[in-house]
This record gives structure tokens, sequence and C-alpha cells, in this order.
């Protein structure tokens, strides 16, 4: 009872700090520098006429509170900058005023400058003023976005920014690159990967709700890392709040395909729900401590093993997440703490019927026959949970130094449930598997970070921070039968076979990162900035396979094979020497990954004139990966790059850039290990041998913002890439696929990009890409092997296109938002040369809809997602090797904010 009343008194204060009756306004904004967009720290602010004010701090941010209802003018002065006076400020009570002041250089000889209040504002238009001033191509998302659309992860809303497409929710897409190629970042260092097979930032398992804005860099500058290719993905959460807030949230969906229907699930641990496994599927601890040396010890792992494996139907209901955000600043008079914290929620059930698996064994170039290695239909149900914490902590010591904490925590489950049914070259009749599996995904990151600003000592920074994240990937006892129809119909166990098995991975990932950065300015129109970073990373990653076998004895006792799974793969049978439990692990199963990198770095931010701006330096790096304290690939490489901008004026940029940048092989791709994935059937070897990529960056482009919020701009793009890495099918008679490089491909493209005010409530935006690429292999290299000998780089889509509609309906305080997107197919696996051509996943055209409608302090959201209920589609040639709907998703949401 005293802890109850303790949470009460805690949730009352909180409330008492945020929701009591204010009557008073404040104006608060971001100053920067009109000519290279960088903030001013240290501006002066002041109401117009009156001794109140305040200076703008490290963030280049200022507030002026505790004014009252009105309208006001202020006066922004900085050394060496133009005066800008602001006009017809309106402040309302108990909310914010935003402004993004741009300052003019006093070469101009200018001696004021007066604009109104209405043409600086919007945080969507901020994030375009800064791209206009950015040193480097870049483009962006701004949280403004974000609570308009109908994304409610980071993965979804990326595919909104120009040039990026997200495929299967969490791999990331920059101008046509694949994850490979692009590099994305939490609040400044990387995202562990949690996917075992390839290098995948997991921005599927995080909430829109905890980002401040998505920007992506797509020319390099020697303060990025090395592997930068497709562009820099630069995810920053919240810092710090303008205003007191308590918001909460809950959203309901239903999906056309799964909602009120049944799916196929079964029984689960009871704690499932929540994404974590209560030891349901705990690994036996005498398979964890030694291999099965006698019957005696194998019918003891079989009792500790979970004998779950028949399906129950269970009717999907409508998907639910709920979320809670607290965001505060106190202290604001004196040294400023800044405190943002968000939760959320998500549990969904979803079902997937008559899906097609295909795999090509074997081609007849002169006849056009097709053999079939496999043709299945699967039908599956998921559960699936999300789990979303953040907390970060700010404060300010004083208007120039800024000391902050910046945590995030993500869990994600799946628990699936699918049958496959169909033909298998190896088998007469058609047969029968199941596959039961609880797949965890976590990640954990946790960033220190320090800044600070020596006004007095040639303008110079220091920006320090300390990284550690974590990744964890689970799949606990993935459970897998297979049975074969008799001569009558009947299904029969298949035994020998490795579909009846019980199969375990554990997957951990620890990243240590530190970095600093020093940017000063020893003459005007010179900033240098020197830095270096280092990097720690290590992967564990374990895994065991379980097999049952009959046993060879001819001693031994029959087993009825029409029995059930709970029937056959039993202790007595075990015990009775009926059945054999194999375990199939080797030494390749299991891995220990590391790397180690380090790097330095220099830029030069030259601006001859107010019309002229060159960047250019240079990053060394000293990466070494390791297998098994193997060291596979260690390199040394020097990466320059140089970027120029020309503004003919202050609407139009003309910009062009070089560099040389790199892409490394994974941990998984360079290890011996194999993994089935057991539904599709294929089997994915790695390459000790492989080397990393070099590619060389060329960047011309031309971008003009006519008026506030809008932006016109096309780029023309091309790409060398030395040794790049792709996925092979190998020559087998089974479904396997190889790791290797090819010699070169080249990749030339343009974008398109337009977002314009049609009328004061109509605003259209959007973005396209069109993009050509080639691989080119070595004399007496895999080419032979190849369906092609000429094609596409893998994964490359040869156009991409985003639109959106927005429409503002001031008078009832609404907005509607129409969101289109679609891509080019693209190679998901190169062919052999026993196949009739690559495998291309097919293009998906995606159209949202959402309407927000506010009342007051509340707000009701309503989307419809995947309008023209497009199917998944993967083909070789004419065949369909992979194809299954998704469906279309309606969703209501409420949100409701204590200010």
């Amino acid at each position: 009872m005293k802890n109850l009343n303790s949470y009460l008194t805690l949730l009352l204060w909180l409330f008492a700090s945020t929701a009591f009756a204010q009557n008073t306004g404040q104006i608060t904004g971001t100053i920067i520098d009109a000519e290279n967009g960088e903030t001013i720290i240290g501006a002066s602010v002041g109401i117009t006429g009156t001794t109140k004010g305040t200076a703008s701090d490290l963030d280049g941010n200022f507030t002026i509170r505790n004014l009252e209802p009105g309208t006001y003018s202020i006066t922004v002065t900085y050394i060496s900058y133009t005066a800008q006076t602001i006009t017809g400020i309106v402040v309302n009570e108990g909310e914010s005023t935003v402004l993004n002041i741009a300052l003019e250089s006093s070469i101009e000889n200018l001696d004021e400058v007066v604009v109104t209040a209405e043409a600086i504002k919007s945080g969507e238009a901020g994030l375009l003023s800064i791209q206009r001033k950015a040193i480097a191509v870049q483009d962006g998302i701004s949280a403004e976005e974000l609570s308009k659309s109908t994304d409610g992860n980071v993965g979804s809303a990326m595919k909104r920014v120009s040039g990026v497409s997200v495929v299967g929710g969490r791999d990331v897409y920059v101008r046509g690159l694949g994850n490979r190629y692009s590099n994305v970042q939490l609040n400044g260092s990387p995202i562990p990967s949690t996917n075992p097979n390839k290098k995948e930032a997991p921005v599927d398992i995080l909430s829109s709700g905890i980002v401040d804005n998505i920007v992506v860099q797509k020319t390099y500058t020697p303060d990025q890392s090395g592997e930068f290719s497709g562009g820099s993905v630069q995810i920053i959460t919240k810092e710090f709040p303008n205003d007191p807030s308590i918001t909460f949230s809950y959203t309901s969906e239903i999906n056309s395909n799964s909602t009120f229907k049944n799916y196929l699930g079964y029984n689960g641990g009871g704690t499932d729900f929540l994404g974590f496994d209560n030891g349901f599927r705990n690994l036996p601890t005498d398979l964890e401590d030694s291999e099965i040396t006698n019957t005696q010890e194998a019918g003891r792992i079989v009792t500790d093993l979970n004998n779950s494996w028949a399906s129950k139907n269970i009717q999907s209901l409508p998907s639910q997440k709920l979320g809670f955000s607290y965001s505060n600043q106190f202290n604001q008079d004196k040294m400023p703490i800044g405190l943002v914290s968000n939760i959320s929620y998500k549990y969904a059930t979803s079902s997937r019927t008559n899906e097609t698996f295909r795999y090509i064994n074997n081609y007849n170039e002169n006849s056009g026959e097709i053999l079939l290695g496999s043709d299945y239909i699967r039908n599956s149900g998921e559960e699936s949970t999300g789990i979303n914490g953040m907390l970060n902590v700010f404060v300010k010591p004083n208007d120039f130094t800024k000391i902050g904490l910046k945590n995030l925590y993500s869990n994600s489950s799946t628990n699936q449930f699918s049958t496959i049914e169909g033909s298998y070259y190896n088998f007469d009749n058609d047969n029968r598997q199941t596959v039961a599996e609880f797949d965890r995904r976590a990640i954990y990151s946790s960033t220190l970070i320090y800044e600070t600003y020596f006004q007095n000592f040639m303008e110079s920074s220091l920006d320090a921070s300390l990284t550690y994240s974590k990744a964890v990937r689970d799949l606990p006892d993935r459970r897998t039968t297979q049975y074969v129809r008799n001569d009558a119909g009947n299904l029969e166990v298949i035994l020998p076979f490795r579909g009846n098995s019980h199969f375990f991975s554990f997957q951990n990932d620890n990243n240590y990162s530190a970095k600093l950065d020093y940017d000063f300015k020893p003459v005007k129109r010179l900033r240098v900035k020197v830095g270096g970073f280092g990097m720690y990373k290590d992967r564990e990653f374990e895994s065991y396979k379980l097999i049952y076998e009959a046993n060879p004895s001819s001693n031994a006792p029959d087993i009825d094979k029409s029995l059930s799974p709970e029937e056959i793969f039993t202790a007595e049978n075990i015990l009775n020497e009926s059945l054999l439990l194999t375990e199939r692990t080797s030494s390749r199963d299991s891995y220990n990954g590391e790397q180690e990198l380090a790097a330095g770095y220099f830029s030069l931010n030259w601006s001859p004139t107010s019309k002229w701006n060159v960047v250019t330096g240079l990053r060394t790096e000293q990466s070494t990966q390791s297998i098994n304290n193997k060291a596979l690939v260690s390199e040394l490489d020097l990466l320059p790059a140089f970027n120029t901008t020309y503004r003919p004026s202050n609407k139009t940029n003309l910009r062009g850039a070089f560099s040389i940048t790199l892409a490394r092989p994974e941990f998984r791709e360079l290890s011996e290990f194999n993994f089935q994935d057991f539904i599709g059937g294929r089997t994915v070897f790695g390459n000790s041998e492989l080397e990393r990529t070099k590619i060389y960056n060329y960047d011309l482009r031309l971008e003009t913002y006519p008026d506030l919020g809008e932006l016109f701009a096309v780029s023309v793009f091309y790409k060398k890439f030395e040794n790049p890495i792709e996925i092979f099918y190998r020559i087998t008679q089974n479904n396997e696929v190889r790791y290797d490089n090819v010699e070169s491909a080249e990749l030339y493209g343009i974008e398109l990009e337009g977002r314009k005010d049609i009328t004061e409530t109509l605003r259209l935006s959007s973005n396209f890409s069109y993009i050509i690429s080639g691989v080119e292999y070595a004399d007496g290299s895999s080419a032979g092997r190849q369906a092609n000998a000429s094609r596409p780089m893998f994964g490359q889509s040869p156009y991409t296109l985003n639109m959106n509609a927005f429409y503002l309906m001031p008078k009832i305080d609404s907005e509607l938002t129409l969101s289109f997107n679609t891509f080019g197919k693209r190679i998901s696996a190169v062919g052999n040369n026993e196949q009739p051509d690559d495998e291309y996943e097919q293009s998906f055209n995606k159209l949202d809809l959402s309407f927000t409608k506010k009342f007051g302090s509340a707000s009701i959201n309503a989307s419809i997602e995947n309008i023209l209920g497009d199917d998944v589609v993967y083909k070789q040639g004419d065949i369909i090797t992979t194809q299954y709907q998704i469906g279309t998703t309606f969703a209501i949401g409420f949100n409701y904010s204590f200010n």
C-alpha cells in the first residue's frame, strides 16, 4: 500500500508539473548561418523595445518564456552578421511559437533585415532550410511529417525520403542500393544488426514516436563512416522539449486478410504475448554441456524438449497498440534539465493463406522445359509483439555546454506456425511440412554525449560521445516435421529425414564506440574539422540441430508412421530404440566474430565568396575482421572526399561531389556456417575468402527553393564498384546459395524531387529515382555458371517513386494525406546456368490514406494502408517462385495530451 501511495504521489506530481493552467506563452526556435546552414551559438535574441531576451545555446536554440498573450517583434544580433527583426509574432496562452531564423553575413553590407513571422515557421520548412544550407547532398523527413503519416515505425517512414526504399520492413535501400551500401546510425552511432545472416538495421522495431528527424546524406564527407555509398541514414531521437507534455495514445488495426478469421497457432509459453520466452523452449542442459553419447541421455533430452507439435485454430482479433510519453524541461532559468521518455506496446495477429513457394532445379534451354525442385503452398498464422522504450536526459550547465544520455530499448517477437504442402523432386508423392517457431529480436543502445563551444577561441566546438549497443536474436526450438502421402493418400512421417528436427540459435552482438570531433574557425570563411572514431564489435553465434531418425537396426521395433508427432517423437520411442535422436551440430554451426576499427579524419569547409562553398578532406580507416580468432579481412584505407556548392542566388544551389568509400563483408558472410530457410528450402553458405568492396562516387545536383517549404531538385550520379559482394545460386541438386565477389559493377542514376504548395490548403510532394546498373565478371570467373552473363546489380531497383498529397481543412482542424509508393523489379537471387533467369522481386504498388482530426488537446487518426491490395511476388523467368497477399489494413487511433 505504501508503494501504491508513492506511485500515486509521483503521478500527481507529473500531472501538476505539466497540466496546470498556464496564462503565458513563449517564443522558441533555432538560429542558423544563412550561408552554410550551421547553427549560430551565442546570438542575442530580444523582444524589440524591451530588455527581455536570451542567447542561442549550443544547438543554436533559444526560448523566451513567460510572455503575455499578444503580438511581438524580436531582434536577433550577432557579431559579423546583419541584425534581423521579425515582426508579427503571435503568442497564445500556454503555447510555444516556433521560429527558425537564418542570419546573413554582414559582408553583404546590409544594416538590418525585417521579415514577418509567418515566413519562417514550420518544422518541415525548417528541415528544408537546413537541407538547403547543408554542405553535402541530403534529404530527410521531420517529426512534423511523421506525425501526419500512417507510419508506425522508422522503417515505414524512411520510404518517404527521396531515393529511399525499405524492403521487408527493415532492409534500407538508398538510390536502389541495398543495406550493404547504406549506413544506418542512431544518434551518430551504428545500429547493430539483429539478423544473423546479413547487415540489417532493425528500423522496423523502432517506433516513429521517438524520432525528432531522419536525415539521409547522399554524398560523403570525411566525418562520416567510410562504409558509405548509397547514403548515410541518421536517425535522431528527441532531446530538449519546448513544452512540458504527457501524451497517451491508443491505436487499433484490422486487416482484410486476417482479422476475425482463424489463423494457425499452437500452445506456446505464458509470456509470449510480452515478446519473451519463459523457458518453455529452453535448450536442454544435457545438450548444452555435452554431446549425445547413449540412448539414456537421448531419452532425458527428449523428455526436456518441448513436445508441442500440433497446430490449433485461433480467431484473429484487431491489433492493439498503446503508447505513453512524458517530456519536460526543469530548472529552466538556471541549469536546464531536459527529459524525454516514451514507451509503447503492440500486439497483433495475422494469417496468410495459399502462399506460393517454388524452386527451379533444372532448365533445358533448347526445349524450354523447366524441372521444379519444389512446388509448395503455404498456410501460416503469426502473433507479433513490440515493446519500445526511450529515456533521454540532458543538462545544460551553461548556454555553451550540453551533457546528455540517450537510452533506447526495443524488443519484438514473432510466434509463427506454418504448414507447407506440395511436391519435392525427391519424392514420388506430395509431402507436408510443419514449422513452429518463436523469433525474438531486441536492441539496446545508450549514448553519452558531451558538447561544448568556445566562443572566444576561434569559435570552436568540441563534440564527444561514448556508445554501447547490444542486439539479440534468439530462435529457440524451431520445431519442424515432414510427412509424405502414401499411395492411398494418407500422411506418413518420413524417417530418416532432416525435416523432423529441433533447431536452436542464439546471437549476441555488442558494439562499443567512441567519437570525438573538434571544429574551429582559424580565419573568416574557413572552418577546420578534425576527429577520430574507434569501434570494437563482437558477435557470438551458436546453434544446435537435433534430428529424429529411424533406427537402421533390424531388431528395432517398428513405428506406426501415421501417428502424430506428439505420439512418435517421444522418450519412450527413443529408449526402446525405435528412434534415434542425432545431434547434427558441427563446428561450423557456431562462430565468434570480431571487428576492430580505428579512424581519423580532417576536413576543410571553405567559402571563398558568398556564392561558393568547398568541403574537402581525407579519412583513414584501419579495420580488421576476424572469425574464430582468425583475421580474414584487414585493410588500411585512405578515403578522400570533395564537395562543392555554387549558389547563384539565395534560393538555388548547384552541387558537385566525389569520394571513395567502402563496403565490408559481414560476419555471417565470412563464416562457413550454413543455414537453411526451412520454408523456402534455401540453404545459405558463407565464404571466408570474401574481399571488401571499394566504391568511387560521383554526384551532381541542382536544387531550388522557390518559397517556404518548397523544393525542386534534380540529381545525377555515377558509382563504380570494385569487388562487389553478391549472392549466387550454387550448381547443385539442392536449393543452395553462396556469397561471392564479382570483378566490378557500375551504376548510373537520376533523381527528381519536388514539394509545392498548390493552394493554401493543398501541398504535393514527390520524388522519383531512375537507375541503370550492370555487373562485370572477370575472365574465368563465375560468369559461366550464371543464368545471365550481363545483368543489373543484386537488389537494385531500376526506379523508385514516392508521391504524397496533403490537404488541410483548417475550419475543422483536420488534415487528409494520400501517399503512394512503388519500385521497379529487383534481383533477389542470382540464377545459375541451369536456371532460366535470375530471381526478381516484382514491383509493388502501395497506396495509403490517412485522416487526422484535432479536438483541442485530443486527436483522432484514421488510416487505410495498402488500398490497392497488391500481392508480393517473386519470379524466375516466367515461373512464380513466391507469392502472397498482405491485405489492406484499416486503423483508428486516439491521442490525448496534457500540455
